[in-house]
């Protein structure tokens, strides 16, 4: 196994005390119900960067292109979710007692999310481990966990909610990028093995 496979407690131990920190953080400000969204991406999104990600680090760029189209479209859906009040919304809906301020909602998951994702887009060009975490946090949290509560919204409000139509881009850009990290993961071990005639493809 090459050094940069070789795995390390460090960076895992960091994440999930980050994801942690931002699961706290998230319960004790945001709206409980969104909390809750939040908390369980970041939990799914560490299992599948420790399960496929950790110890062989995305290598492929195929893999990275279709991450940073779920990014764009990621920015389309929070285009949705700002021009039809989401921060707003969801605490209607619910009837939460906290509010969820639009500025707070602006800083931190479109422009403070946006930039964690470009920046993990360029640190997975260099296999680092870190940077990984962050195309499952879009795979499983940011994409599939949260398209499929957006159609579950709507049904509760018992009408249009914001992101909905833009819903079901996550799910299939998410499902894409999570063959392609899984496939990804298989294509690595098999070159792992001893006497492996696989090539493995840049692309």
């Amino acid at each position: 196994m090459s050094a940069v496979n070789r795995p390390e407690p460090y960076s895992a131990i960091v994440m999930a005390v980050l994801a942690a920190a931002f699961a706290t953080w998230a319960l004790l400000t945001v709206p409980l119900q969104g909390a809750v969204v939040l908390a369980a991406a970041g939990v799914l999104a560490w299992s599948g960067w420790i399960a496929f990600s950790y110890a062989r680090p995305v290598r492929s760029r195929r893999v990275i292109a279709v991450y940073l189209l779920a990014v764009g479209f990621q920015l389309i859906h929070m285009a949705e979710e700002y021009t039809g009040g989401f921060p707003h919304e969801i605490v209607e809906l619910f009837d939460s007692p906290r509010d969820w301020p639009e500025n707070e909602f602006l800083l931190v998951f479109v422009f403070g999310f946006g930039a964690l994702y470009f920046f993990a887009g360029a640190g997975a060009l260099y296999q680092i481990r870190v940077a990984n975490f962050f195309l499952w946090w879009y795979a499983l949290g940011a994409g599939l966990l949260n398209g499929v509560a957006h159609f579950v919204f709507p049904v509760i409000k018992g009408g249009y909610f914001p992101g909905l139509y833009t819903a079901g881009g996550h799910l299939v850009v998410s499902a894409l990028l999570i063959y392609f990290l899984i496939r990804e993961n298989r294509e690595l071990r098999a070159a792992e093995q001893p006497g492996s005639a696989v090539a493995r493809p840049a692309a």
